[in-house]
C-alpha cells in the first residue's frame, strides 16, 4: 500500500474525530506545529526515526515537547510511532488540510501570471471563481515572464489557461491548419 493511501487513512480518521469534536482549525495547526518543528530540527526526526531507541523514550520525548497538542493529535502521533511511521506525518497533515478545506468549502488555486498579482487583483480573481465553483479561494501566486500576459489558474484537476502565450499557440495552429495548396 502507497504511503500516500496511508497518509490519507490516518489524515481522514484525525479528521472525522475532529469535525465530530468542532476542532478542525485547532488539529490543522496542531499538525502543521509538529510538522514545521520536525523540519527545522532534523536530529529530531532521526532519533524519532531511529530503531535503537525505544517507543516509550520516544513518546515520553513527543509528549514534553508538544504539550499543548490535543489529545487526538498527540494519540496519532504516538499511534505513528507504536507503527514505525512517524515519516508520514507531513503527508497526512498535507490530507488532513485538503480535508479540512473541503470541508470549509475553501480551494486552494495556483495562479501562475507573467508579474506578480496584487492584493487587489487576487480578491478580484477569486471572486471569479468562487462563483463559477462555489468555494472560497486561497491563491499562490506564481511567476513566470515566458508567459507574456494573461494567466493560468490551476485549482485541483482544473486548468484554466488564458495566458497570451497559449493563445498565441492556438493562433499560429490556426494560421497553419487553415492554409490553401
Amino acid at each position: 500500500m502507497s504511503r500516500t493511501v496511508i497518509a490519507r487513512r490516518y489524515a481522514n480518521a484525525l479528521f472525522e474525530l475532529a469535525r465530530e469534536k468542532g476542532e478542525l482549525d485547532r488539529v490543522e495547526q496542531e499538525l502543521n506545529q509538529v510538522v514545521e518543528t520536525l523540519e527545522r530540527t532534523p536530529e529530531l526526526q532521526e532519533w524519532l526515526a531511529a530503531p535503537a531507541v525505544d517507543v516509550e523514550r520516544k513518546k515520553a520525548l513527543v509528549a514534553e515537547q508538544f504539550q499543548a497538542l490535543s489529545d487526538w493529535t498527540k494519540n496519532l502521533f504516538f499511534l505513528l510511532l507504536d507503527r514505525g511511521r512517524q515519516g508520514l506525518i507531513s503527508r497526512i497533515a498535507e490530507e488532513y488540510k485538503h480535508l479540512a478545506d473541503e470541508a470549509r468549502g475553501v480551494a486552494e488555486a495556483v495562479v501562475t501570471s507573467a508579474f506578480p498579482l496584487t492584493e487587489k487583483e487576487k480578491e478580484e480573481l477569486a471572486a471569479v471563481f468562487q462563483d463559477r465553483l462555489g468555494k472560497k479561494l486561497r491563491i499562490t501566486n506564481v511567476v513566470d515572464s515566458d508567459l507574456l500576459g494573461g494567466l493560468i489558474v490551476q485549482i485541483g484537476d482544473r486548468l484554466y489557461d488564458g495566458s497570451l502565450k497559449t493563445k498565441l499557440i492556438r493562433f499560429r495552429q490556426k494560421l497553419t491548419g487553415s492554409r490553401v495548396g
